[in-house]
């Protein structure tokens, strides 16, 4: 500030008293700055949404579930990420946020999770076994995500095979009887293990709304990559009914489909051509 008003806090200057303007603030521009100011902002929007969520918690009456808070918010308290999100140079006014942070990211934590229809899971002791936490407005028991591990209901499968078969006829003009169903079976499987707890009933309507609305950039990834275009053999799951449905999930849950097809086992080449064409090679530009 000293050195920006010597250089320009002259007689008759810009700067000066007679002058139009009057330095109030200077800030140095370096590689540097830019992340040091993404950095502050960050800062003060999470302390702001801290400041918010502990007023919205007084607020609110005591959980129904005050045993389950109590760990969460020890959790949340003792690790680094609660220092972390929070503003480290906010001071002694933040004081009483810093005590209450633990608690404030339980309840905001529980809140994500029953907005999409989820509950935490406890292990019996000794045997591992997992039970859904009780649900606080019916006491009814839920999982939190079907298993992972376990294969999809075979009927679910069947429904959302059905729709892919039928969008996929119609773009490609093939049958049946020129489909892997096994192998198209396997990556509808896969494909509804990154569907949330709430959908899969409503899943094949949404996948078919899905595959209506983008039935041009279907045709154009046939037209590039089937048998005869100018890429065809460079997609290997464009053969297979199922691969429509990964391509709703790459833009719907990409990083959860990726982290599924790892653990399955899957070639990983295969995603991520199909990832790369179906997000980056199908739009209508000149040459697609």
């Amino acid at each position: 500030m000293a050195k920006v008003r010597r250089a320009k806090e002259k007689p008759g200057g810009l700067y000066g008293d007679q002058g139009l303007y009057r330095v109030v603030e200077a800030v140095e521009e370096s590689p540097q700055s830019e992340a040091r100011q993404l950095q502050g902002a960050r800062g003060l929007f999470l302390t702001a949404v801290m400041d918010a969520a502990v007023a919205a918690l007084d607020d609110q009456p005591a959980s129904a579930r005050p045993e389950l808070i109590e760990v969460l918010s020890e959790f949340f308290f003792d690790t680094v990420l609660t220092r972390a999100i929070v503003s480290p140079d906010s001071g002694e006014d933040n004081a009483q946020l810093h005590a209450r942070d633990g608690e404030v990211l339980s309840r905001l934590l529980l809140a994500h999770l029953a907005d999409h229809g989820l509950d935490l899971v406890e292990a019996s002791a000794g045997t591992g076994e997992l039970h859904a936490l009780p649900d606080r407005h019916t006491g009814v028991g839920r999982p939190s995500l079907r298993d992972e591990e376990s294969d999809a209901p075979a009927e679910l499968i069947e429904r959302v095979l059905a729709v892919c078969e039928q969008h996929y006829a119609a773009v490609t003009g093939t049958t049946s009887e020129q489909w892997d169903q096994k192998s198209s079976q396997e990556l509808v499987d896969i494909a509804l293990r990154t569907v949330h707890l709430a959908e899969p009933e409503t899943y094949p309507q949404t996948l078919d709304a899905y595959l209506h609305e983008h039935r041009a950039r279907l045709e154009r990834l046939w037209r590039r990559y089937g048998p005869g275009g100018m890429f065809a053999g460079e997609l290997v799951l464009i053969d297979l009914p199922g691969s429509f449905v990964l391509c709703e999930r790459i833009e719907t849950t990409p990083l959860w489909l990726e982290g599924i097809w790892t653990k399955r086992g899957q070639e990983e080449t295969a995603l991520e051509r199909l990832h790369g064409s179906w997000l980056y090679d199908t739009g209508e530009g000149e040459g697609r």
